[in-house]
């Protein structure tokens, strides 16, 4: 259960990875090959190609890329739609069948399918089943008897699945990847003969299905608008993410991350490869550190024996600018195949290579720290080259190759190392604390606790049930996320803990529990580490406000436990009879949405305490009268609990009026909003969306009582004006060039921001009673625009709170806020990330007068904005996960504030309540306002 170290006397003299031997009786398909040529810039010194890409074999029953397309990828303006990627593989299954089967992962939230294909020699296809299942026996070794294990190692071929276009600006790879398929199909040089015989090659062509398709439209269109090239800015990618849709490997919230992590599961990659472009001109992946604590060794030995190898090849071929290290740093699990993909013990990589400017040309201009020598850079990139999306390819499928090879000639290696680290985690759990997380069923956010568990089944881990109460004598101290985390004491190490019956374990002596051991980890990102590229900290027990209980009994292993083979769930309760039900607001998202699924039933919500038959009820409790069955079905789906009221309820209540809800997006982008929109539809929360631009058309808001501006990054002259106003319109809109621009909205020109009337039209809509809901930088603009002077945004010159879970406070005397309805605790952790920071003016510090009318300072007073959430008093308990530098300017400042204006208000969130589906426990806060809109007074 070691590792297997790369022979170097194979890795200084890969002879097969020389100029490859080409078959004597294999002609090169000479039209095809002359335009590689011509599509490739030169220059004197430097070369943008290898021999191993700068012709293409011939074959008379496989179709080119040119046949079936009608082009040479790389040639300029041109670039396939999804549609178009799709047929060519579906022609190259068909006159190969021998060796290339193809394979649906799925379909996008549009319909689009995703895909996957395996190329591999005919022996090797023909067994590609049993394959498949030899290597699922290696991933998960339980039970493998060392001569099977060793049998295995023999006779199996590894995977290796090369992924294209997760970003959808970043065009180049899926262009390269038809040309590679093909290459690997009909190629009869030893060389790609090595690689089909040895392994097999997964290929899915574009990840972001829906974004190509965009991306295909607004190239053509900046062409047709002689912009130059990538002048049309992608505003939609998919439905609802950006370029985070490689954020989302935790949680798994996208189509196209489910859909991968299927596939990885159905597949058991050896080596996951995703293929981005930024940097000049190749880095491959190994990254600066922090790695993430639970990659094994192992593979990040794997990273760099690979990085190393393509450096040495393309560079000896004279390939300016190939290189690794820095970057990107190897930290955060979000990344989609990634981080996914070194969790279950793969190989996750990937490459960065130079634009592909859309499908075009540009000359490079790079400033001097690009360019310059340096340990990890040696042979750095150059300036002055002119640089095309052929160069792109050149360098993607040259490198693709050498890396394939290596694979072929040390396979047995790497399948070693892919079975080792299997063993390694599973002994791991067996030997050392901690043995398991305990997931409490009876929990206050039980629900939300169980989306916890299915998500990681999802992910490939198992978990188990207790099947009868038990105790441990040992547990390391429990993380109380829905209490006061600063406050409350730590458990002895030495406490006893109570498991009951119908508790979600997940044991830790299992191949696939790295993904819970890092999710459920406490993050400390260390003020010297290497900037981070992402967040720092993402503890989903704290951003969801779920207890887990991690296990250092060891006995644990042998209590009564089954595996659960299906989703967890947890039913809420019912009383008998028709009578008022009160349902308490628990603080989660769940409790919050209710009004939303009662129909038409009338709901009341309580403004303060009360007890009900020697029961206590916090404010925000529920009161349903002539509850229906609609009302009934809400509180079983949501897990909640309802209570008879056994009589009339005497406290003060107010009666839930939903609003009509706008959610408002600008041009600039749409990457947050679209998170906040995803959650809604999840939730079922209903609303209209809506564009910044609108809001110029008089009267665009009278039909609305809340809009909702999650954040949008940029100044705020840039949130009021837009885009520069230069050039010709630029539209967003179904064409006959761009058919596929016709969701999630439309504009004629996507350069007009809301403008000072558009502003203006804002504050009229709160100031005639509206709320305005913002979140992040978006937060700024009404502060900038004096929707109320007594609230500024603060200047933090030390502070270093990068993407970190951060404990925060109710303000003092804000607790009956219907903000925080169901937040009874008195701190708890949220998401946030370095900026906005609010100061407030104090309330009640206006002088006393003589001969001032006491209605004119208590309206005054009235109209100040007051503090709902602050971020700990205390410097020292601000951190919960991730990374605090110079927390004292942080310690005690405004977090969400509740901001009067006429007869509105501005909810202003420096937080991110809704963070790419992963701070479900701050979900409530926003849902609150909303809910209450009309009753934000307290």
């Amino acid at each position: 259960m070691t590792a297997t170290h790369f022979p170097a006397t194979l890795a200084l003299f890969a002879c097969a990875l020389s100029a490859p031997l080409a078959s004597a009786q294999q002609p090169v398909d000479s039209a095809y090959s002359r335009q590689i040529t011509e599509l490739t810039p030169t220059d004197p010194r430097w070369k943008f190609t290898t021999e191993l890409v700068s012709s293409l074999p011939a074959s008379s029953t496989v179709p080119t890329p040119l046949k079936i397309l009608g082009y040479v990828p790389g040639t300029l303006g041109r670039l396939s739609y999804v549609a178009e990627i799709n047929r060519y593989f579906d022609a190259l299954a068909a006159a190969a069948p021998n060796r290339v089967k193809r394979f649906s992962l799925g379909k996008s939230e549009e319909g689009r399918e995703s895909i996957v294909v395996a190329i591999s020699d005919e022996a090797n296809i023909a067994n590609l089943e049993p394959n498949r299942l030899a290597l699922g026996r290696l991933a998960d070794p339980r039970g493998l008897a060392p001569a099977d294990r060793a049998r295995i190692v023999r006779e199996t071929k590894p995977t290796y699945w090369l992924s294209g276009s997760i970003h959808s600006p970043e065009t180049g790879s899926p262009e390269m990847l038809m040309e590679l398929a093909y290459r690997l199909v009909v190629d009869e040089s030893d060389f790609v003969k090595g690689i089909r015989a040895n392994v097999i090659t997964l290929i899915t062509p574009v990840t972001e299905v829906d974004g190509r398709d965009r991306v295909v439209d607004v190239v053509k269109e900046s062409r047709a608008l002689k912009l130059g090239n990538n002048a049309v800015p992608l505003i939609y990618w998919g439905k609802y993410t950006a370029h985070d849709n490689n954020r989302d490997g935790m949680v798994m919230s996208q189509n196209l991350t489910k859909n991968f992590i299927r596939g990885l599961l159905y597949w058991h990659p050896t080596v996951v490869h995703d293929l981005h472009e930024s940097v000049p001109f190749l880095y491959t992946s190994t990254g600066t550190g922090p790695y993430n604590d639970e990659y094994d060794p192992i593979v990040v030995d794997e990273w760099h024996t690979l990085a190393y190898h393509e450096i040495t090849e393309l560079t000896r071929r004279g390939l300016p600018g190939v290189w690794t290290h820095g970057f990107y740093d190897g930290w955060a699990p979000n990344y989609t195949l990634l981080a996914v993909a070194n969790l279950h013990n793969s190989i996750g990589r990937f490459y960065e290579t130079y634009t592909s400017s859309g499908a075009g040309c540009t000359t490079v201009r790079l400033q001097a720290a690009d360019t310059s020598r340096r340990w990890d850079r040696p042979n750095p990139p150059v300036n002055g080259l002119r640089w095309c999306i052929r160069s792109n390819i050149n360098y993607q499928q040259s490198g693709a190759l050498i890396a394939l090879k290596y694979t072929a000639d040390h396979r047995e290696t790497f399948l070693e190392n892919f079975v080792s680290k299997g063993e390694r985690m599973i002994e791991r759990g067996r030997t050392s604390a901690p043995y398991a997380f305990v997931i409490p069923r009876g929990q206050r956010h039980a629900a939300e606790a169980a989306d916890l568990v299915n998500l990681f089944r999802a992910q490939g881990s198992e978990v188990q049930v207790a099947t009868s109460d038990f105790s441990l004598k040992r547990a390391a101290p429990a993380r109380r996320a829905t209490g006061d985390s600063a406050a409350t004491p730590k458990a002895a190490a030495d406490s006893a803990v109570q498991v009951h019956t119908g508790d979600w374990i997940v044991r830790l002596d299992q191949p696939y529990s790295a993904t819970p051991r890092t999710l459920l980890a406490i993050q400390k990102f260390k003020a010297d580490d290497p900037p981070p590229y992402d967040d720092t900290g993402w503890t989903l027990d704290e951003l969801r406000h779920v207890l887990t209980l991690k296990i250092s009994d060891s006995t644990i292993l042998s209590k009564p436990m089954q595996l659960l083979t299906s989703d967890a769930s947890v039913e809420g309760t019912l009383p008998d009879g028709s009578g008022t039900l009160l349902v308490p607001h628990l603080g989660d998202w769940r409790s919050a949405v209710l009004p939303w699924k009662v129909g038409s039933t009338a709901v009341s919500v309580a403004e303060e305490a009360f007890t009900i038959r020697g029961v206590k009820y916090a404010a925000g409790t529920y009161v349903i009268n002539n509850p229906s069955d609609a009302t009934r079905n809400a509180v079983k789906s949501l897990g909640l609990k309802a209570i008879a009221s056994g009589g009339a309820v005497s406290a003060r209540q107010h009666s839930i009026r939903l609003p009509r809800i706008a959610l408002m997006h600008s041009w600039l982008e749409t990457q947050n909003e679209g998170w906040v929109r995803y959650a809604l539809d999840q939730m079922g929360v209903p609303y209209t969306y809506i564009s910044d631009q609108s809001l110029r058309t008089p009267g665009k808001l009278d039909k609305f009582d809340v809009v909702v501006f999650p954040h949008v990054s940029g100044n705020p002259n840039a949130l009021i004006n837009g885009r520069p106003m230069v050039g010709p319109p630029i539209p967003w809109k179904k064409s006959a060039l761009t058919p596929n621009l016709d969701l999630w909205d439309q504009t004629d020109d996507i350069r007009p921001g809301m403008g000072l009337e558009g502003a203006a039209a804002l504050r009229r809509f709160v100031e005639r009673g509206g709320v305005l809901l913002t979140s992040g930088n978006s937060s700024v603009l009404p502060i900038t625009l004096g929707f109320n002077p007594t609230v500024t945004v603060a200047t933090t010159t030390r502070l270093n709170a990068r993407g970190s879970v951060i404990r925060v406070q109710p303000a003092t005397g804000a607790s009956a806020s219907p903000i925080l309805y169901g937040y009874e605790s008195s701190s708890f952790p949220i998401y946030f990330s370095q900026a906005p920071v609010f100061n407030v003016t104090p309330r009640d510090t206006l002088p006393v007068a003589e001969n001032r009318d006491p209605a004119f300072a208590a309206q005054q007073e009235q109209m100040r904005a007051r503090v709902i959430l602050k971020f700990h008093d205390k410097a020292d308990s601000l951190l919960v996960s991730g990374m605090m530098v110079a927390g004292d300017e942080l310690a005690g400042k405004a977090a969400v504030v509740d901001a009067p204006a006429g007869s509105g208000h501005v909810v202003l969130f420096g937080i991110r309540p809704m963070w790419r589906w992963e701070s479900q426990g701050s979900f409530a806060l926003a849902l609150n306002a909303i809910a209450n809109w009309n009753h934000l007074n307290f």
